[in-house]
């Protein structure tokens, strides 16, 4: 019962009694009977309301409302009327077996590491896969023990979300970055591959240095030093230390901290493949051969040395000495000169030679010594000497005869390959 000119709600359910589709609802205003709204919204055709639902599954039930207003008394009747077409399924199971692979390994080796693989095959469609067969094409910078550069597993069935793992495992012989590349496939699923890369790489850096063989003693040696990175990477931190000799000093070092005899650069970084050059200078008062050596540093713990040698060379310096064993004399007597050669110097000499000149008041009858003596008029020559050492003595005598009164001045001369404008001595003699 409802007041006239009053709203009122009518409420009813749609409920399938089985899968139906095509469902409609209609309902019929009487007259005196005015359409206001509904919920769902319906279709209105004059004084029939529509309601197009659709397809409906068994147990589904839809709510509705309609509100109306009365505007005459007395009994009135809405009719609603439902309609459907009933449906029956026929189901039928498709089935595909889908595969995927996944690869990991190592980021990074160096050369000779052994890389080790990972393969993870899965089948992620609803049935199994069959005959499942893995193929890893080895590519070039690996190698497998067994030398093959195509590895074939079988993994047979795959059950739908069954997971199979591979592990294989490669020795690196190249540098570089080397991708691996495995397909997997199967007799009734597509074919699918996965790769992972690998960056076989090493850390290596390399130092050498040049300088002079041989350099005067009392002279500057300049050498150069090089660093290079032959690695991959990049070195940070690098420290360069010249170690010079205790016997010699440091000139000078371009750029180094200086301690004593140690001149260290450092360098933020050496980049792969960059190479920096240094210079220093040594020298020394001590004749000898002195090693110069060079460690190189650096936070990657890649080391290197290099190092030279350079012999210092001395001079020879020779120092002659003559004096008569009787003096004075008469006519007719006899003396002998007694000739030292003494190598003062820290090398040794060569073709030293001993010339003696007699004045016409003494004539040379013989020459005995170190090296054999010729007696030539008034002229005494001795035979070169080779290989005259530091330190060393060389004797001669040579035995004479007055023949003239006076002061008689004998003069020795001595050179050699160092001294090639003679060293001059005489000794005097007096002759009555």
């Amino acid at each position: 019962m409802c007041m006239l000119g009053d709203q009122y709600p009518l409420e009813f359910n749609i409920e399938a009694c089985d899968s139906v589709c095509d469902v409609v609802v209609k309902a019929h205003l009487p007259e005196g009977v005015t359409y206001i709204r509904s919920e769902p919204a319906a279709k209105v055709e004059g004084r029939t309301l529509i309601w197009d639902i659709g397809s409906m599954k068994q147990g589904e039930c839809i709510p509705a409302k309609v509100w109306v207003r009365c505007d005459c008394e007395g009994e009135l009747c809405a009719c609603f009327c439902a309609t459907a077409t009933p449906v029956r399924f026929c189901s039928l199971l498709c089935a595909k077996p889908i595969l995927t692979c996944s690869k990991c390994g190592p980021e990074e080796v160096c050369p000779g590491d052994p890389v080790q693989y990972t393969i993870t095959v899965t089948n992620r469609g609803s049935c199994a896969a069959e005959d499942v067969v893995v193929t890893d094409n080895v590519p070039d910078g690996l190698e497998h023990s067994s030398c093959q550069k195509k590895l074939c597993f079988k993994l047979g069935t795959l059950q739908p979300c069954e997971t199979k793992k591979i592990n294989v495992c490669f020795t690196a012989v190249k540098r570089g970055d080397i991708c691996n590349t495995v397909v997997v496939s199967a007799c009734n699923a597509d074919s699918v591959s996965c790769q992972w890369c690998t960056c076989v790489c090493c850390c290596d850096i390399q130092c050498t240095k040049t300088g002079p063989k041989e350099v005067q003693l009392g002279q500057n040696a300049d050498y150069s030093i090089t660093v290079t990175n032959t690695g991959d990477k990049p070195l940070t931190e690098v420290v360069v230390t010249d170690c010079a000799p205790s016997q010699t000093s440091i000139v000078s070092a371009n750029g180094a901290t200086i301690n004593g005899n140690q001149a260290v650069w450092r360098l933020r970084e050496l980049k792969a493949g960059e190479k920096v050059s240094f210079s220093m200078t040594l020298t020394t008062c001590t004749p000898g051969c002195f090693t110069n050596r060079v460690n190189v540093n650096n936070c990657q713990g890649c080391c290197a040395s290099c190092e030279v040698s350079t012999r210092w060379r001395g001079r020879p310096a020779l120092c002659v000495q003559v004096c008569d064993t009787e003096d004075p004399i008469c006519i007719g007597e006899s003396t002998s000169y007694m000739i030292e050669v003494v190598n003062q110097g820290t090398e040794p000499d060569s073709n030293v030679k001993v010339v003696v000149n007699f004045p016409t008041q003494v004539v040379p009858v013989s020459a005995t010594g170190d090296s054999p003596g010729s007696v030539s008029g008034q002229t005494v020559t001795f035979a070169p000497v080779n290989n005259f050492g530091p330190r060393q003595t060389l004797r001669f005598r040579v035995d004479a005869r007055a023949k003239e009164s006076g002061d008689a001045r004998v003069k020795v001369q001595v050179s050699s390959d160092s001294i090639p404008t003679p060293i001059v001595n005489e000794e005097s003699t007096v002759i009555y």
